[in-house]
């Protein structure tokens, strides 16, 4: 038994590299007011609250909610599963709205309908976040003149401040991004904590933003521009009446050589925005981005000036820098085809270095953005050691030769304008036909245990084309610590990583390598089903010619986790558990 307390360790970490298949949002509403009969008093007036800035930066909401406890459990447990993101064709989802009273700053609402949200880095069995609806079971009802609440968990952002900086970065910039504070929220009387409270992108952020609601809007997970790729663009206005060709127009411009594309792209695509949008991902470090992960952003065909534009989303990857799905990529993102072939013509790349270069100038204070900090730490309680790595990212660590030393984003850049950086990997989704088939799947059990540094035990599974395998932690023990502990303290709650190493006497003893993932509540003992990428497992099997030397095989889909005893302080990766679950394999596996 190994255990690592400052993350995953560095084979851990490789294995997350082999993620690069996966990725961690939205909401609007009418602002049409009701008329109440003459005779029929309002069940509660149209606009709750009052005409206050809901978004007032120095505002904490108090926002409590109330509903019953079967509902509660039921939002709680819905979840995507990790598998089915990983597949071509993602299958059709939708959480179930469950009607609450919520009170916001002592102003009641019944009523209300409240859901899950998240694709699945936010996803969380404990503590979700919600989208709230004031408007659809009583129609034209707002709160303080908004008809929709979005309450981001802040799971992998547990500083609280990544997602409303760099938004106020975008805004600073000119770039359309939406309003953000904060909210306390409780459920039940249960205490969840601060969550970001962030405006919705839909019809009001757009008539805000653009004067203009009638356009195209569209909501991008793992989406690019191709042939194939626009079809993961998720229409979001206009949903009868859009026949997508402005998005095909794009890809076709995409399609033709660099001159004859820069003829055409300009009338389609504000590309100078662009730049200015994509060099400030790329100063945010917002790894979970369009120029970084080809995620987390919306288009929207404005009818003012027939041009497509970004807006950013999902920012609470946002001050880290480094990408931990492609590593190598960073600190000039370009994992989105559009990026690409820009910085590949040397007019664009030097218009996008010109536009990092005069953010840094104009546009990157970072004694101001350490007092919004502090600022945002008085307001929600939030502790120095949680901002320690935005800080870090800001300012740098240590000096040179220090254990621990990091280079703030400041330094990083300007190197990288220079010229003195090594040069960027770049990952670009594959613009094929998707396969839509089923995935193959494998019924996975486990018995381990890990006391006192003995590590015992054995995974067994089918291979795709037939072959058991029973991998023996025991047998592996005898040349490697076959059960490798760590917590990543960047989430909140913090998930343990428990990496199980066997070998299979019947293939030679070829090593395989199970990585289970533990949401920190759900770290103790009992049964715990698979949740999104919070509670799950990844398989690979080891492969010493291949980068990283292991190759990514299946996903957990469905089944538990069962714990029946777990250590704690020193001895926390001391485990007793049981695993039964279905894994799908990932396409092309063998």
């Amino acid at each position: 038994m190994k255990i690592g307390t400052d993350g995953f360790p560095g084979k851990a970490v490789v294995l997350l590299g082999a993620l690069a298949v996966l990725t961690g949002c939205g909401g609007g509403g009418s602002s049409s007011e009701s008329s109440p009969s003459d005779f029929d008093a309002p069940v509660e007036p149209v606009n709750i609250g009052g005409d206050g800035d809901i978004f007032d930066p120095e505002r904490l909401l108090d926002v409590e909610i109330t509903m019953s406890a079967s509902n509660w459990r039921t939002l709680k447990a819905e979840a995507r599963t990790l598998a089915e993101t990983s597949r071509e064709c993602l299958p059709e989802f939708e959480y179930t709205e469950l009607p609450a009273t919520v009170t916001i700053d002592g102003d009641t609402m019944g009523n209300v309908n409240v859901r899950k949200k998240g694709f699945i880095g936010s996803l969380s069995p404990d503590l979700p976040s919600l989208k709230l609806d004031f408007n659809d079971l009583q129609e034209g009802r707002t709160y303080q003149n908004v008809s929709r609440m979005t309450l981001n968990n802040n799971r992998q952002d547990p500083s609280n401040v990544r997602q409303c900086l760099a938004y106020d970065r975008f805004r600073d910039i000119g770039i359309a991004a939406p309003l953000c504070n904060y909210a306390q929220v409780t459920v039940n009387g249960e205490d969840l904590g601060v969550f970001a409270h962030v405006e919705p992108i839909r019809k009001p952020f757009l008539r805000r933003t653009f004067g203009d609601d009638s356009g195209n809007l569209y909501e991008a997970q793992q989406a690019d521009f191709g042939n194939y790729l626009i079809r993961r663009f998720e229409t979001k206005t206009n949903e009868d009446a859009n026949n997508r060709s402005d998005l095909q127009a794009v890809a076709d411009a995409m399609a033709l050589d660099d001159e004859a594309m820069m003829d055409v792209l300009p009338q389609l695509l504000d590309v100078d925005e662009f730049i200015r949008f994509w060099a400030m991902e790329t100063l945010l470090g917002a790894w979970d981005s369009a120029s970084g992960n080809a995620n987390n952003f919306y288009l929207y065909h404005s009818p003012d000036d027939g041009l497509f534009h970004f807006i950013p989303w999902g920012a609470d990857t946002a001050f880290r820098g480094t990408h931990p799905l492609k590593p190598g990529s960073a600190p000039l993102y370009r994992n989105f085809r559009l990026a690409e072939r820009l910085y590949g013509m040397p007019e664009y790349r030097q218009q996008y270095l010109d536009a990092l270069e005069d953010l840094l100038a104009n546009h990157w204070d970072e004694e101001a953005m350490q007092l919004e900090i502090e600022r945002v730490m008085v307001l929600t309680g939030t502790t120095e050691a949680d901002v320690e790595s935005v800080e870090s990212f800001l300012l740098g660590t240590g000096m040179p030769g220090d254990d621990g030393y990091e280079r703030s984003q400041r330094e990083v850049l300007l190197s990288a304008i220079a010229g003195n950086e090594p040069e960027e990997a770049v990952t670009l989704l594959e613009d094929t036909q998707p396969d839509c088939s089923e995935p193959a799947t494998t019924n996975l059990t486990a018995s381990v245990s890990a006391v006192s540094g003995t590590d015992s035990g054995v995974f067994s599974f089918t291979l795709p084309d037939g072959r058991q395998v029973s991998a023996s932690l025991t047998f592996a023990a005898f040349e490697v610590d076959s059960l490798v502990y760590s917590v990543d303290t960047e989430l909140a709650p913090a998930v343990h990583s428990l990496l199980l190493i066997g070998v299979d006497a019947a293939q030679g003893f070829k090593p395989y390598v199970l990585q289970v993932f533990i949401e920190d509540t759900d770290y103790i003992p009992g049964t715990h089903k698979l949740h999104g990428f919070a509670t799950n497992a990844l398989l690979f099997e080891v492969d010493e010619s291949v980068p990283g030397d292991v190759v990514s095989l299946a996903l957990g889909a469905t089944g538990t986790i069962t714990l029946n005893s777990v250590g704690s302080g020193a001895n926390a990766g001391d485990v007793d558990m049981d695993i039964d679950m279905t894994m799908e394999y990932l396409p092309g596996t063998e």
